[in-house]
């Protein structure tokens, strides 16, 4: 029996994310198919790498334990993770129950703070289960270094973002340990935590969980140039709108455009009108109608935050 560290699922609902940050114990079984040999050139971000799934089964390095399913599914991953011992680093994303797992192969290579290719997957059982794990790049076939390992059961057809990010240095798991969010794309799936836009606008979903244990109570208002004001969700009264931060992930309806995005600190003083010192951005979001884009903020300390914005495939 191999161990792994494994990470549950976090459910995100339409507008909050809320990720159980768990950390358990796994072990082997399953399999998965065969990649392909030749890598392609990440459009999220830069740098990454991925290799191609096969849905005809098979195994990477051996026989697999079980027979691959008939589910597949595209599936991306985002490397928000860094910590004291591995600061924003790349990481190496394998398919399989765990390292020694002989079915097992790499799916992809991800530099930090960016995102690989949509990647076609395959069940690795007749039940749909299917298990991806990160590793610190380089050190795939050592236990040790595992971020995190994240389990689903694959009906068939989804799309999935699936993000990397770090633990609480005092949770005692070692350092590597991680956690992850995971972002269920298609809105007609029952399994979406990602709605559609709403006719004549565009949604764009914004969070900074990535950032919770590098930035000190960090909370934030999202501001578009030339806008007045903040933005706000769908969810927002005249009273009361929501802040970014924590596991949030907070979902915006906008009108289309060519979008300049600033984050801001919310102030003492709760003047939050979106206006003078910019905390984090801009970055530039491509909000065409009907559209869907994910941005996150992220960095390894309170004075070095960027926004990833990744658009959501159609």
């Amino acid at each position: 029996m191999a161990v792994s560290r494994r990470h549950a699922r976090g459910r995100v609902p339409v507008l909050l994310v809320a990720v159980a940050m768990l950390t358990l114990a796994s072990c082997g079984g399953g399999g998965g198919s065969k990649a392909s040999s030749t890598p392609s050139t990440s459009s999220g971000g830069g740098g990454a790498t991925t290799t191609s799934d096969s849905s005809s089964g098979g195994g990477g390095n051996g026989k697999c334990f079980t027979t691959p399913g008939k589910q597949t599914a595209k599936v991306r991953f985002v490397n928000l993770f860094t910590n004291s011992t591995y600061p924003s680093g790349d990481i190496d994303v394998l398919q399989g129950f765990s390292a020694t797992d002989p079915c097992g192969k790499k799916l992809a290579t991800v530099p930090y703070g960016t995102a690989s290719d949509y990647v076609d997957v395959t069940a690795a059982d007749e039940s749909g289960n299917w298990e991806v794990a990160g590793f610190a790049a380089g050190v795939t076939k050592d236990e040790n270094h595992q971020i995190i390992s994240q389990s689903e059961t694959w009906k068939g057809g989804e799309q999935v973002t699936i993000v990397f990010m770090s633990q609480d240095p005092a949770s005692g798991n070692g350092p590597t340990a991680g956690s992850d969010q995971a972002f269920f794309e298609k809105p007609t799936s029952a399994d979406s935590n990602l709605p559609a836009a709403p006719a004549g606008k565009a949604i764009v979903a914004i969070g900074a969980a990535s950032t919770q244990y590098t930035v000190k109570d960090g909370s934030w208002r999202a501001g578009v140039a030339g806008v007045s004001g903040c933005l706000r969700s769908a969810d927002d009264t005249d009273t009361r709108s929501t802040n970014i931060g924590g596991t949030s992930q907070i979902v915006y309806p906008v009108d289309p455009g060519t979008l300049s995005l600033s984050l801001y600190r919310n102030s003492d003083t709760g003047e939050n009108t979106c206006t003078g010192n910019v905390d984090i951005g801009p970055v530039t979001v491509d909000a065409q109608a009907g559209s869907r884009t994910l941005v996150f903020g992220y960095g390894p300390d309170a004075t070095h935050l960027k926004l990833l914005v990744l658009p959501v495939a159609s």
